[in-house]
């Protein structure tokens, strides 16, 4: 499963009722496209530190905007 996979289910996690797999696009943005709401995002937040072991510093949250971006943040981060 690549990162981008791992996102996107992460994402449907959320149980979000509106948020389909059709949607989990990666240049979706996740507050605008998905909704996310400050709680949601934080909560996905928590699920990726979980889920690929690592601290996410609220810097590079604000630069997480889409599925994307996301992905490649955490590709970067356990590179390492």
């Amino acid at each position: 499963m690549t990162t981008l996979e791992k996102v996107r289910t992460l994402i449907l996690k959320l149980k979000k009722k509106n948020i389909t797999e059709a949607d989990l696009k990666p240049e979706a943005l996740l507050v605008e496209n998905l909704r996310l709401d400050s709680l949601d995002f934080t909560e996905l937040l928590v699920l990726a530190e979980e889920a690929f072991a690592i601290s996410i510093p609220q810097e590079a949250a604000k630069e997480m905007t889409t599925i994307a971006s996301a992905a490649a943040y955490l590709d970067k981060r356990t590179a390492k």
